[in-house]
C-alpha cells in the first residue's frame, strides 16, 4: 500500500495528537522523522519535525480532518 504525506508536524506532541484524531476516524497513520528542513532525527532527536503519512486513498479525507481540527489564524 502506498502512503502519502498529509502534514508536517512541528514535533512529536503535535504529531501524536493529529495521529489520534485520524485513527479515531479509522485512518491508519505512520509517523516518520522528517528531513525537512534540517535533517530529521539525527539533528533534532525526538523533538524534531515528523511527517504524518496515511494510505494514499484516504489522504484527502485525512487533510479535511486535519483542517477541521487545526486552529484558525
Amino acid at each position: 500500500m502506498q502512503y502519502q504525506k498529509v502534514m508536517l508536524a512541528a514535533n512529536r506532541v503535535e504529531a501524536e495528537l493529529i495521529k489520534g484524531y485520524l485513527e479515531a476516524e479509522g485512518i491508519r497513520v505512520i509517523l516518520r522523522p522528517s528531513t525537512e528542513p534540517y535533517g530529521g532525527e539525527a539533528y533534532f532527536g525526538d523533538t524534531g519535525p515528523l511527517e504524518i503519512l496515511v494510505p494514499q486513498p484516504l489522504a484527502q479525507k485525512a487533510k479535511l480532518i486535519i483542517n477541521d481540527i487545526r486552529p484558525r489564524k
